[in-house]
């Protein structure tokens, strides 16, 4: 059963772009249960609220990020203190023609659930609010990926 919208923590706000926690390109990730890993470009930062924001990019190499959803925010989760908002980030492809983000919630006990960022249509109950996260700082973190 999906999670209510307002089950997700809100979108934190990134004061500096530029200043990332973790780069890593070649982030690399198991799942025993799925029996395979993947490869995936990871970034994080701090946020303004005292957590981090993770945005995990699918490289399409091995098991995808979706697959893996909760062993990654699992391990992110044991490697940095204070809330968590994880992003999957999918590039330009597959017949879309945009980047897009959807966040990640792992609930105890409970599948991983996810919730679209970007882009939404006008009539998701939380367009506004992503539209202005987007301008705020989203674009500015999606510029900020690793070729």
């Amino acid at each position: 059963m999906p999670l209510p919208a307002d089950a997700f923590p809100a979108l934190p706000y990134v004061p500096d772009p530029h200043q990332l926690v973790f780069d890593d390109p070649v982030f690399t990730f198991f799942s025993p249960h799925m029996g395979g890993g993947g490869l995936a470009a990871l970034r994080v930062w701090r946020t303004a609220e005292g957590g981090h924001l993770a945005i995990v990019t699918e490289r399409g190499l091995g098991l995808s990020i979706t697959n893996a959803a909760e062993v990654i925010t699992t391990a992110l989760s044991a490697l940095l203190p204070g809330p968590l908002v994880v992003l999957e980030h999918w590039m330009p492809g597959d017949g879309a023609d945009h980047d897009r983000l959807d966040q990640v919630l792992v609930p105890v006990g409970l599948r991983p659930q996810w919730r679209r960022v970007w882009p939404t249509p006008p009539t998701n109950p939380g367009h506004a609010a992503y539209e202005e996260w987007m301008r705020s700082c989203g674009h500015a973190l999606l510029a900020a990926r690793t070729p």
